[in-house]
């Protein structure tokens, strides 16, 4: 023990300053309490934001791939389109030159000639 802690002890000092020191270091060691309990909540509140700042970036950089997804989509279905498109106009035209053909068949056949045939 340190010499001030023993002459406490040996010297009978008056109860009274004894009494307020107790009471001091009391206080002493329920401010550090709160300071630490403080520490500790605002520990907490600067790894909330960090999660909540990070969350944040997350669901923007997630827009954006969500956003160059749904841009690959639609071009593939703009493809699609387009090739259907393509397709129905192909029909179209052969069903208009088969209709042209007959026609021409008849018009051959009424005047007694028809259309060349090579026979393999």
């Amino acid at each position: 023990m340190s010499l001030s802690t023993s002459y406490r002890y040996e010297a009978n000092l008056d109860r009274k300053s004894l009494l307020r020191a107790l009471e001091r270091q009391k206080d002493r060691i329920k401010y550090d309490e709160l300071m630490d309990t403080r520490d500790n909540s605002v520990k907490l509140e600067k790894e909330a934001n960090l999660r909540a700042e990070w969350n944040e970036n997350l669901e923007e950089a997630s827009q954006g791939k969500h956003f160059r997804e749904d841009l690959n989509i639609v071009k593939g279905e703009m493809r699609i389109a387009n090739k259907a498109t393509v397709d129905v106009r192909r029909a179209a035209l052969k069903q208009l030159l088969d209709r042209d053909r007959k026609i021409y068949e008849q018009e051959l056949n009424s005047l007694g000639k028809t259309f060349y045939v090579q026979r393999t």
